[in-house]
């Protein structure tokens, strides 16, 4: 997805985390074709990625700061 300067690259790790889980599914990575409980069950990818969905609408809705911003701020914090 193209970075632009507004809303998609304030949340672009909220995006990213969706679309790797997206791009997890579309690969079968889940538990009942892979044996791997790492990949979770595909009710609990859809659990997850549902969550991330509504918790980034929220965050645009009331133009909550975005991880980047938090972890921005983190790391200013730690070298002040």
């Amino acid at each position: 997805m193209e970075r632009g300067t507004g809303i998609v690259r304030k949340y672009s790790r909220e995006i990213s985390r969706i679309e790797n889980k997206l791009v997890q599914l579309e690969k079968g990575n889940i538990y009942e074709l892979t044996g791997a409980k790492m990949d979770g069950s595909l009710p609990t990818n859809i659990s997850k990625l549902r969550d991330e969905f509504h918790e980034l609408l929220v965050k645009i809705e009331t133009n909550s700061i975005s991880d980047g911003e938090r972890l921005r701020e983190g790391m200013k914090k730690a070298h002040d």
